[in-house]
């Protein structure tokens, strides 16, 4: 069990770290690679933070990756709200798994903030919404110049040319409405990394948000899996519930990934998207990733956020646990990290929150790339 951070110090708010009350001077943290002299002064910016030399190497250093975001209307908007690729670049990350979400058409968020199925889906209807969205995915990639991964080596190549990525990702599989070779299809069309259930009942097992009556993981889901490790796709267990994550691990030859979500002190309420420190060991003991969401309603800062991946870390270890924003999937309110531009601050918080060097570079992309080279590799 990694060592508790809850005896640090808080770090700063996103308050304190965007307004300007002040200096407080520069703090010195000792990682593997050495002592790093990092500013902390209140009221810095991510500008400011990248000017300090020892902070620039710690965040240039990094494959920084997002391993679950909607961000600039990826799920449904009709053209892009924002130039992505811009803020990949001025915030130095390396890439974001962006996605739309394969039952969009049929869901909506609540009054109460619940997520909820409005109707069924005609047949065929749900692929031809992902087929419009790989289109749209299509149009990014090629008016902002952002690069697709598709295969072990190319973050690495992306970081090394400081050249903003995606690594196209669907949330949910019921584009595949029963046909396994859907996932080839979407394999020939860019899509490296695929989140099994989401909202809408699905054929290959239970959610966390819907009464769980398929015993976990069903006979298609598992077809899924091999299927998916035949291919050479990221299998990601977000949204799906610890039974069904039980006998994806049984099933799969590589690590699995849950993209997004955060880890409760305790048990999680029913329907909660928490997951215990149970659960987040379990994707652990597959050598896979837990990724921490930036929830508007369980956070309220940047310091909040890292509280959240020092609370994952505790419950799986550093090399377990990655970023999973979820930026733009909660509605009309914001993820309390929201702009990739700001993974400079991230990174000066969770020095300041008592992470070493190393660790944030697992954290922050070491450990999805580890895991996305084994997956790709399958093929």
């Amino acid at each position: 069990m990694p060592i508790s951070r809850s005896a640090v110090a808080p770090a700063l708010t996103r308050r304190d770290a965007l307004r300007g009350l002040g200096g407080l001077g520069l703090f010195a943290l000792t990682g593997g690679a050495g002592t790093l002299l990092s500013a902390c002064a209140s009221g810095q910016s991510s500008a400011e933070v990248l000017a300090d030399p020892e902070s620039a190497a710690l965040v240039d250093s990094t494959i920084a990756v997002d391993m679950h975001s909607h961000a600039a209307g990826a799920s449904g908007r009709p053209k892009p709200t924002y130039d992505l690729a811009e803020r990949i670049r001025t915030g130095r990350m390396t890439a974001v798994c962006l996605e739309h979400s394969a039952d969009g058409p049929v869901i909506k968020r609540e009054p109460d903030n619940r997520i909820r199925t409005v109707r069924q889906a005609e047949p065929g209807a749900l692929w031809r919404h992902t087929q419009r969205r790989l289109a749209w995915f299509d149009d990014l990639v090629r008016d902002q110049g952002l690069r697709r991964v598709l295969r072990p080596g190319d973050l690495e190549a992306a970081h090394r040319d400081r050249a903003p990525a995606i690594v196209q990702a669907i949330e949910g599989c019921q584009f595949m409405e029963g046909k396994l070779e859907r996932i080839a299809e979407v394999y020939r069309r860019g899509v490296r990394h695929l989140q099994l259930v989401h909202f809408f009942r699905s054929d290959l097992g239970d959610n966390q948000t819907e009464p769980a009556d398929q015993g976990g993981l069903t006979p298609f889901g598992r077809d899924t899996i091999v299927e998916c490790n035949r291919v050479g796709v990221v299998i990601d267990v977000a949204h799906a519930t610890m039974k069904f994550v039980e006998a994806a691990a049984k099933v799969s030859k590589t690590p699995l990934i849950l993209s997004h979500t955060s880890v409760a002190q305790g048990q999680p309420t029913q329907f909660s998207r928490r997951i215990s420190p149970e659960h987040a060991k379990l994707v652990a003991s597959t050598g896979g990733v837990v990724g921490v969401w930036a929830s508007p309603t369980l956070q309220r800062s940047l310091t909040d956020y890292v509280d959240a991946v020092a609370r994952a870390v505790d419950a799986a270890g550093a090399e377990h646990v990655g970023f999973g924003t979820d930026n733009s999937g909660f509605g009309a309110t914001p993820a309390v990290w929201d702009d990739y531009r700001d993974y400079p601050l991230i990174v000066r918080l969770m020095l300041k929150r008592g992470f070493s060097p190393d660790e944030i570079r697992k954290i922050a992309g070491g450990n999805y790339l580890r895991v996305f080279n084994v997956s790709v590799r399958m093929a």
